[in-house]
């Protein structure tokens, strides 16, 4: 059986200023997601843990946050994950002096009751090195935009957590004023983040029982050496929970999840939803087909899926396993 839970940082388009997104997993406490051994579920959090976020001062944020409790087969630890996607932190000084205005106005549209995006994803930050995890996990579009003052940022908050970090990137993270999914995005502006990752397109932290499993669907897209990573490290027969982007469809028939985000986000072409991955939404090329025909199988060591995208909370399961 596989879940979908969905958790965003701020809600864009009309739920802009009613939600803010971040998440919290942990694999066995309060405010975490809980991975134990149980029935065997394959089970997708796709991105988005919803914030309720009030702020009178700006020096008194709270966030409140969800937990989910999983049961996985297979493992002997419990884990916490701490999961947060979607902050759009829009943060730009003089070095980039040629989307200053475009900051400034994506700033203001995912300020929330006085508080900036940079603001309420430093006060996520202090909750995770409050709590004992064991992984956080950053599920894309942290960043609005590939600018030296978001980044810097972003990079002297994450040296502080006590707990490795896995940072995947969305599709808006490495964007640049018009350079978007373009040759000079990837080449000039996806390079900006090297002191937070490794040059792949995917990332693992191996434990003892279980692994995860990082993929950048920048693209909408899985790439070849995403492919072949994952294929390989499924054959460690570990329990692997997995962090993209974009969420995946469930292929159980349920069209819950494609119906909202084609209500919120609109659509293209023959109805089809513009933000998830799958028949009804964002088609997959062969090698991305591939990709999800793996992760859904019945004998699939997938356990969990986080995703994000989509900005508004979604649990879901994803295959009929």
């Amino acid at each position: 059986m596989i879940w979908s839970i969905i958790f965003y940082k701020y809600l864009y388009s009309y739920y802009l200023n009613n939600i803010g997104i971040g998440a919290y997993l942990q694999l066995k406490n309060k405010w975490r997601v809980v991975i134990m051994k149980k029935w065997f579920v394959l089970i997708m959090i796709l991105a988005l843990l919803m914030f309720l976020v009030s702020c009178k001062e700006k020096t008194n944020i709270s966030v409140n946050i969800h937990e989910e409790v999983i049961d996985i087969p297979g493992i002997d630890n419990e884990y916490n994950i701490f999961f947060l996607s979607d902050s759009h932190i829009s943060m730009c000084d003089s070095r980039d002096p040629e989307v200053m205005e475009k900051a400034q106005s994506r700033e203001e549209a995912f300020t929330v009751d006085a508080v900036k995006p940079e603001e309420r994803f430093d006060e996520l930050i202090n909750v995770a090195k409050k709590s004992d995890n064991d992984m956080v996990i950053l599920g894309g579009d942290i960043l609005d935009s590939a600018m030296y003052a978001s980044i810097e940022h972003l990079y002297s908050q994450l040296s502080t957590l006590k707990s490795p970090y896995l940072y995947l990137m969305g599709n808006h993270d490495f964007e640049y004023g018009k350079e978007y999914f373009s040759d000079v995005a990837y080449n000039e502006y996806l390079t900006r983040f090297e002191k937070m990752r490794d040059g792949t397109k995917y990332q693992i932290r191996e434990y003892e029982d279980i692994i995860f499993f990082s993929a950048d669907d920048t693209n909408n897209q899985i790439d070849k050496e995403i492919l072949d990573a994952y294929k390989s490290v499924s054959k460690k027969e570990k329990p692997i929970v997995l962090a993209m982007h974009v969420p995946i469809e469930p292929i159980t028939g349920d069209m819950t999840l494609v119906d909202k985000c084609r209500e919120v986000w609109g659509t293209y072409g023959d109805n089809k939803s513009k933000v998830t991955l799958g028949i009804n939404g964002i088609c997959p090329d062969p090698v991305t087909q591939e990709f999800l025909d793996l992760v859904l199988s019945d004998d699939s060591p997938v356990v969990l899926v986080l995703a994000g995208h989509i900005h508004f909370y979604h649990k879901d399961t994803l295959n009929n396993n």
